[in-house]
């Protein structure tokens, strides 16, 4: 294969070199005449040389030339609005672990930009939780109320590669979140701070599987005492980019 390969370049190569070589001016050449006749030579000698480049050889200097690390990107975000839904696992600093669903809007006004917008419902797991004050017991009047987190938060995607998956190449890229939110539960009706990580797998042109990590920061109060706490969420799911592209 390699021979092969070789033997077009070569035999391209001794080719313009013979037409040029026979375009070539003699050195003996004198005389008007002669000089019309070996510029005539000479200017032919060019033209048939330049037709002779090898397009293979063109191509591939074309190819060396390109700057390296430039990906293309079959999976296009910019200006597409995505749609995704997922659930997890909530792991709360007060409260015990327990499930997590949601649901998000993303716009991507280019590929490294995004505004989302989303909802996450969750619970308070407190079987029982007492505090001894004043003599008194205090238990919490719920313990299983409900826990909704509304999300705005500012998508930017810094890496974007490939990888081999069996005998398919998946395109993927990593993503940071930050932004703020609101809280609403029995123990919490307040301003949030939001940041985290994620991961998408593209799958086709249209859909993708994501996997987020993202951690709440606010204020709880629980038994009479104010607590700022880290609850983070741990999600997977999938999202559905529009327009639909083939």
């Amino acid at each position: 294969m390699a021979a092969h390969r070789l033997v077009r370049p070569l035999a391209a190569v001794a080719l313009c070199a013979a037409i040029a070589g026979a375009g070539a001016t003699p050195a003996h050449a004198d005389g008007k005449s002669g000089k019309k006749k070996a510029a005539d030579k000479d200017e032919a000698g060019e033209g048939v040389t330049s037709m002779c480049i090898d397009k293979e050889i063109a191509d591939r200097l074309a190819v060396k030339r390109k700057r390296r690390g430039a990906v293309d990107r079959l999976f296009v975000k910019q200006a597409r609005h995505e749609l995704s839904a997922v659930g997890g696992y909530y792991i709360s600093d007060l409260y015990s672990g327990t499930y997590v669903v949601g649901g998000s809007y993303t716009y991507h006004m280019t590929e490294s930009t995004g505004v989302e917008f989303g909802v996450q419902m969750t619970h308070e797991n407190a079987d029982t939780i007492v505090s001894i004050e004043d003599g008194r017991a205090q238990v919490l009047d719920n313990t299983y109320a409900r826990v909704l987190s509304f999300e705005s938060a500012l998508i930017l995607t810094p890496i974007y590669g490939k990888l081999r998956l069996g005998g398919t190449i998946v395109h993927f890229d990593i993503h940071v979140d930050l932004g703020v939110g609101v809280v609403d539960s029995q123990t919490s009706r307040g301003a949030a701070g939001i940041g985290g990580m994620g991961l998408k797998l593209f799958l086709g042109k249209a859909w993708a599987f994501r996997i987020d990590f993202r951690d709440h920061v606010f204020r709880q109060e629980l038994l009479d005492e104010r607590f700022i706490v880290n609850d983070l969420a741990i999600t997977s799911g999938f999202s559905l980019f529009l327009p639909l592209r083939n």
